[in-house]
């Protein structure tokens, strides 16, 4: 089956949860015989290239972006290119939203809905109905928890919606030999949404603060150097799997302080928990404290709360026997729910079931 995958970036060449699900995915979906590609936005010329795990990369021409989205007139023309059997949207991404609702072509398709716009709110009265009619049009609109499609605005009451959790590669991200050393770690990209000022803020008010490590990069990078001087804090640029992988096995607990909706789900949780690394993160109307349970998995704060962070962060350092308990639980709860080979083989067969089953005209 020839099947297209669409978003705005996909791993290697940008770092981040979505980014690496989709090529994640896309590798399974190589490996169970589809034929695969994705679209995403670059500049310049049209560029294609295979990637390792056996996927074509399809980079089209854009003028930028604007508040994160693409701006580009090539999404219609390369979906219709490659002539799919079926087409997975990586949502939010409005670019391609309304290329496909001008678009005459009755391929099917399916659409994967990371999150809501949070940050660019404001355009929701111009967005809002766009999106409403594209979700519609959808064979399937696959949610990532039941309390984000319970939440959203754009997912609650849709009749074809279904959840299909993200998942975590557990022959990859499992318990090692790695003991547990004296630091917490915090992994994703330095973005505002992600609460590093609250982390930091919770940092400078404990009297003896454990060392930290930050693991990623982007726009706060200079903003964090800044803040953290005196601070018991170290930046690792963009770790290689190798690296993040150790460093999830010698943490004593994940932190995931993010403050907004736009952390819809965490992946790094997910990778954390598998390796038996306990997390503490916040209490988000999101997928967030879904995927990590209080006091089986981890701690979940109140998003925003400096103290109560820096009490949980003292609580997961001091007490052993609780640590014991939650990081057992953590790697318990990563194997029974988030297998990612049972969660693709759930999006393989609605792929399927949205290719053979559509109306066709």
């Amino acid at each position: 089956m020839r099947i297209l995958q669409v978003y705005k970036d996909v791993y290697p060449f940008r770092h981040g949860g979505i980014e690496r699900y989709i090529h994640d995915l896309s590798r399974f979906l190589c490996n169970r015989g589809h034929q695969v590609s994705v679209i995403t936005a670059g500049k310049g010329k049209r560029r294609k290239a295979k990637t390792e795990a056996g996927f074509d990369v399809i980079q089209v021409p854009s003028f930028g972006r604007i508040l994160s989205n693409p701006v580009s007139f090539s999404y219609g023309r390369e979906m219709r290119r490659f002539r799919p059997d079926v087409i997975h949207f990586h949502l939010p991404l409005p670019t391609a939203e309304v290329a496909r609702l001008l678009d005459r072509s009755n391929t099917p398709y399916v659409a994967t809905y990371h999150s809501d716009i949070v940050r660019q709110a404001f355009l929701l009265p111009l967005y809002g109905p766009l999106l409403r009619k594209f979700l519609r049009g959808a064979f399937l609109v696959l949610a990532t928890s039941r309390r984000y499609l319970e939440t959203s605005p754009f997912l609650s009451g849709l009749e074809n919606a279904r959840v299909v959790p993200i998942g975590v590669d557990l022959s990859t991200f499992r318990p090692g030999r790695e003991k547990t050393s004296n630091y917490f770690l915090f992994a994703g990209r330095f973005r505002s949404y992600k609460g590093i000022p609250v982390l930091i803020e919770a940092w400078k008010s404990m009297l003896q603060p454990p060392p930290l490590i930050l693991a990623g990069g982007g726009p706060l990078e200079d903003w964090i150097a800044g803040k953290a001087g005196g601070l018991p804090i170290t930046v690792i640029r963009d770790p290689d799997d190798e690296k993040l992988l150790s460093l999830y096995r010698g943490a004593i607990a994940l932190v995931l302080p993010s403050v907004k909706r736009s952390e819809a789900y965490g992946m790094v949780q997910l990778e954390a928990m598998a390796c038996g690394t306990p997390v503490i993160s916040t209490d988000l109307s999101s997928g967030v404290p879904w995927v990590n349970r209080h006091m089986e998995s981890g701690l979940i704060v109140t998003p925003g709360d400096s103290k109560l962070l820096a009490d949980a962060v003292t609580l997961m350092g001091s007490d052993t026997t609780l640590r014991a308990k939650l990081s057992q639980g953590a790697a318990e709860r990563a194997v029974a729910a988030f297998d990612s080979e049972k969660l693709f083989m759930e999006v393989e067969n609605c792929l399927i079931e949205a290719a053979y089953r559509s109306p066709r005209p």
